[in-house]
């Protein structure tokens, strides 16, 4: 294991990343300890939910508002919805483990340029000493090889390649997602149009504290708190990774006259873009709990077939659709590791048109 001490030097090369340290001040916090602690925190909303509704005028917000607001059109999902949003998936998992490949590339945040390893406020190795010279080279670490993408160390060039490549895939779906959203008036499932989203969105979160769950409408309208996280997840995080990624390239830094702003260099929206790659992370992983936990049968109908109802083909086809994207999650490191220029090859010849369209 690195230590302070031989922080820098060259090691052996599997230096393992270590779970990310956030600075809290003068002391280090291991992210690990959020995972129990969410647990706890978890039990004592659930606590506090289910005492707070035992008091009437708890139940009588409720009852004024449930959670979902009244909407009559559009229903249902529609088949582009539904493949999209398969789509989305697709390539999202390969852009957050190459992601996570860069950042073990160079395992350090920081919010403002020039400054040098001691002064991050996140990182994935040992701390050293503020203001002590650090090479990029020995600085980098080691994900488990079926978390990163390719899943070596010192691999962020492979990384990088992978990252730009299938976000040109991700981008072309979120265009004609945006576009086909507005143009069939699907948009109000994700667009809050009243206030009353506010207060429905605090019922919704007091129902799940307490453990009784509000009324699953998602084929008419999502809840309050879906629909705000939705909107943010949507028209908030998406165009922020694309922004904070764009002003990462030292060329289009300069063009907009980022390249030396406090607020947005090139080390800030490196920081912004980790942030808005962890929301992606545990918004994934909410989102799949919940559909899993709320109704599992009626959701997957939902968003695979399009139907609602309990029956089972939601259920297959979200165990098919599992196995797909285990097998390319499982063969994506081996391959790219084994055969790089053939990779490559391959995808310039596919994604050339458009990559010169980006």
């Amino acid at each position: 294991m690195t230590t302070p001490e031989t922080a820098g030097r060259p090691e052996a090369e599997d230096k393992r990343a270590h779970f990310p340290r956030l600075r809290t001040g003068r002391r280090w916090l291991n992210l690990i300890w959020t995972i129990p602690a969410v647990a706890i925190l978890l039990l004592v909303v659930v606590g506090i939910g289910v005492g707070l509704r035992q008091i009437p005028g708890v139940e009588d917000f409720i009852a004024r508002y449930p959670g979902t607001g009244e909407r009559a059109e559009p229903q249902g999902f529609p088949w582009w919805l539904r493949w999209q949003h398969f789509l989305n998936i697709v390539f999202l998992l390969p852009i957050m483990r190459s992601g996570l490949q860069i950042l073990a590339g160079r395992p350090r945040l920081f919010w403002r340029l020039g400054q040098r390893p001691g002064s991050e406020w996140l990182r994935m190795n040992a701390p050293v000493e503020p203001g002590t010279r650090v090479s990029p080279r020995h600085d980098a670490v080691a994900l488990p090889t079926q978390l990163g993408l390719p899943g070596t160390r010192r691999s962020t060039a492979s990384a990088r390649w992978w990252h730009l490549t299938i976000t040109m895939l991700w981008l072309l779906n979120g265009v004609v997602f945006y576009i086909v959203l507005f143009a069939t008036g699907q948009w109000v499932r994700v667009v809050p149009t009243s206030l009353d989203v506010f207060p429905n969105a605090l019922s919704a979160v007091l129902q799940y504290a307490s453990l009784d769950f509000p009324d699953q409408r998602s084929w008419v309208a999502y809840n309050g708190i879906q629909l705000l996280t939705y909107f943010v997840t949507v028209f908030i995080a998406a165009p922020l990774a694309v922004i904070t990624g764009m002003l990462q390239s030292p060329r289009i830094s300069r063009a907009v006259g980022a390249a030396q702003s406090r607020l947005f260099n090139a080390e800030a929206a490196r920081s912004v873009h980790a942030i808005v790659l962890g929301w992606f992370i545990v918004f994934t992983i909410v989102h799949v709990a919940l559909v899993l936990s709320t109704g599992a049968a009626e959701n997957l109908n939902h968003i695979t077939i399009g139907q609602s109802g309990t029956g089972p083909a939601g259920l297959v086809l979200f165990g098919v659709g599992v196995v797909v994207l285990a097998v390319l999650w499982v063969i994506a490191s081996p391959v790219t590791n084994r055969w790089p220029d053939r990779v490559q090859a391959v995808a310039v010849r596919m994604l050339g048109p458009l990559s010169r369209w980006f």
